[in-house]
């Protein structure tokens, strides 16, 4: 069993952070990790699973601001959406092949489904990462951007073991945005509020 989690980041004020998750309803702790950027780790539900796409969308819509959500599958697969006025402006996949759903069609035959779009019959199944652009998490860094040490944890090759451990990876790309990592790369269940200066647990609407 490999390691999962679901965790968020938000380029903006932490009052106003508070404020806009706990308008979601979802619980969650917060907790400032630089100036204007603060995480945001949803308490996980049904197979300890943190539905934070909702909760960025809605966090990126009342706010105006940019929202990142990382989504660590099992140590296979990191997956970061970028939100922006409550829409999804942006998807990064570590791996596309671990990405790709596998379905029987009504004629029998298995067909490879990504994103939502059917592969067409005999395209090669794409390999390694998609959307490692750059300038899509740059917004997110602590201080000035560098592009080329975020290009290069996008594309896992910053470490060997980022190819082998999603959440190493996951470290990987944190880290070249300037930022610690500790309270970017733990679940709900695993986080204790008390080692994080600041950070604040929310539990619900008000």
């Amino acid at each position: 069993m490999g390691t999962s989690y679901e965790t968020i980041l938000v380029a903006a004020d932490l009052d106003a952070v508070v404020r806009a998750v706990t308008a979601t309803g979802a619980e969650a702790v917060v907790v400032p990790v630089a100036d204007r950027r603060v995480a945001v780790v949803p308490r996980e539900g049904d197979y300890d699973v943190a539905d934070v796409r909702p909760v960025a969308a809605a966090v990126s819509g009342q706010l105006r601001c940019p929202v990142l959500v990382s989504e660590v599958s099992d140590s296979d697969l990191v997956v970061c959406l970028v939100y922006r006025d409550g829409h999804r402006v942006h998807r990064y996949v570590s791996k596309v092949q671990m990405a790709v759903e596998w379905f029987e069609d009504d004629d029998g035959r298995f067909r490879a489904e990504l994103d939502g779009e059917v592969l067409p019959d005999g395209a090669p199944v794409p390999q390694g990462p998609a959307g490692a652009d750059p300038a899509a998490f740059a917004v997110f860094a602590a201080d000035v951007a560098d592009p080329d040490r975020i290009g290069v944890a996008l594309r896992g090759e910053a470490d060997p073991e980022d190819l082998v451990f999603a959440e190493r990876h996951h470290e990987s790309i944190m880290r070249s945005l300037g930022l610690p990592t500790a309270a970017l790369t733990v679940g709900y269940r695993h986080l204790a509020v008390d080692r994080f200066p600041g950070a604040m647990r929310i539990t619900g609407r008000s």
